[in-house]
């Protein structure tokens, strides 16, 4: 015997259906998206997202390849078009709070032996899927090692404790940070009586484009018969007679002896 079925529940059966014909043809529709990345507009909204999902994935893509390539300031560039950046004007970092100004030393890629030094003037985190990547903006200091090659003349003139303002400016992880340090003139340093090791100073600027340092070299302090640049961590004996200074060698004086003597210049040895 056949039954026929209830108009309601017959009604029910037919939509079931429907629905299923629906989800598949949108499953077909999805692997025809994925496989030629074309909008079927038979499905506008469900394309529009689609397309947004793949879109986000090709954003990550940049990102994480910006990231490993360790090409920072892209990186920031790219998050900040995509939305994916917040700045901030302080940041905590291993249980210190740091604010733009402050001049800081840095490891280079992981190495703590070797150093760079930078003003903050930037922070901002940069959010990967689950993930905030904290980063820095530095405008960076330029210390002895990083001169050109072809100021090697300058070298011995020059202090370790000795830093230069250059116009770079880079972004950087937060890890990288070290320490604050201090930077005062060439004369506060001169005039100190204990030497700090997160205390450095600074004489001049260098603009690493134009290779230029403001002041000019030729406007640099120089000392002894040498005539070379002062250089504050050198030692220095001073006439008692005209009161100039001069390099221990130059005196041709003994470092031990200096302290105790009555030191007179060549010059005013033969006055």
């Amino acid at each position: 015997m056949i039954i026929d079925q209830n108009p309601k529940q017959q009604q029910k059966t037919e939509q079931k259906q429907q629905e299923l014909n629906q989800t598949q043809k949108l499953g077909i529709i999805v692997k025809n998206l994925i496989i030629i990345k074309k909008i079927n507009i038979s499905h506008p909204q469900f394309s529009i997202q689609l397309i947004k999902m793949e879109a986000n994935q090709v954003n990550d893509q940049v990102i994480k390849q910006l990231l490993y390539s360790k090409k920072y300031k892209e990186l920031v560039d790219a998050g900040t078009q995509l939305g994916l950046v917040k700045s901030y004007s302080k940041m905590k970092y291993d249980g210190i709070i740091y604010s733009i100004g402050q001049i800081i030393q840095l490891s280079v890629d992981g190495n703590r032996d070797k150093k760079t030094y930078g003003k903050l003037i930037g922070f901002c985190n940069l959010q990967v899927d689950e993930y905030l990547i904290p980063m820095i903006k530095v405008q960076k200091y330029i210390n002895k090692l990083e001169l050109p090659q072809k100021l090697k003349e300058l070298q011995e003139g020059i202090s370790e404790f000795e830093l230069f303002q250059s116009e770079i400016e880079e972004w950087l992880f937060c890890t990288q940070i070290d320490h604050e340090i201090k930077l005062i003139s060439i004369k506060e340093y001169e005039e100190m009586t204990i030497q700090n090791e997160r205390t450095y100073f600074t004489r001049a600027d260098y603009n690493v484009e134009k290779d230029k340092f403001t002041p000019p070299i030729s406007k640099w302090t120089r000392i002894c018969i040498c005539n070379q640049i002062s250089n504050p961590d050198k030692s220095y004996i001073q006439c008692d007679k005209c009161s100039k200074w001069l390099h221990y060698e130059c005196a041709g004086v003994q470092a031990q002896l200096a302290q105790d003597m009555t030191f007179y210049c060549a010059m005013c040895r033969k006055k």
